[in-house]
């Protein structure tokens, strides 16, 4: 989502070490994620000032706990496809500094850009996540999901996920493919439509294993697979 006439170097925090190297290269430093990685979210805002570098964060934690990341120059909170605009145009036109908060529960995620797979160092990865919705209509007491993205399930379109699949495929990607959404089972209506297309496509590229985590609080079991 960000322009096209951007460098962007991707560090894999899970992975690699961010260098000095990177440091040097950047114009600024873009993190974010969940509660596991606050920590080094924190500590990459730290290690990008003393580089002289703007800080910007963002994610499910962030958006959550902003508090917590007040030393970030910039904050981009909720989904991103709201705000990413007007972020980019505070950069360019010389901002260092702001919070950008979204609005909830409003993004059509149909019109969500595929990533930037092309960026992956697919060796470093035992799977590749793949999102096909947001939201979950459950409310489960241990889950901050529907705080996040809402009650009611948004897909994407089933076009729209074989290019991201295609996508990985004409990059090289031989590996497992796991969909990571909240519930990938939340919106059936839209599965039964999606799922006979992922089908076809996985019996046509055989060289791809995928696995559809389905979110299956409501049963006996927490969690199953298919």
């Amino acid at each position: 989502m960000l322009p096209a006439n951007w460098d962007v170097r991707l560090v894999n925090r899970n992975s690699e070490n961010v260098r000095d190297e990177d440091f040097a290269w950047a114009d600024m430093v873009m993190s974010g994620g969940m509660f596991n990685q606050r920590l080094d979210a924190l500590r990459l805002i730290a290690l990008a000032h003393q580089h002289g570098k703007p800080a910007v964060v963002g994610g499910p934690d962030a958006t959550s706990s902003p508090h917590i990341y007040e030393a970030a120059d910039f904050r981009v909170l909720g989904e991103v496809e709201d705000v990413i605009a007007r972020f980019i145009a505070a950069w360019n036109a010389g901002e260092r500094g702001g919070c950008y908060t979204a609005e909830k529960f409003q993004i059509d995620v149909s019109t969500t850009p595929a990533p930037r797979f092309d960026l992956l160092k697919f060796d470093q990865y035992m799977y590749i996540g793949l999102q096909y919705s947001r939201g979950c209509p459950f409310t489960c007491e241990f889950c901050d999901i529907i705080e996040l993205y809402g009650r009611v399930p948004r897909t994407k379109t089933p076009p729209q996920m074989l290019a991201e699949l295609q996508r990985l495929y004409d990059l090289g990607y031989r590996g497992h493919v796991d969909f990571v959404d909240d519930n990938l089972i939340g919106s059936r209506k839209s599965l039964r439509i999606f799922l006979p297309e992922l089908v076809a496509w996985q019996e046509a590229h055989a060289t791809i294993t995928i696995c559809c985590s389905l979110c299956a609080r409501r049963t006996s079991s927490p969690y199953s697979s298919a």
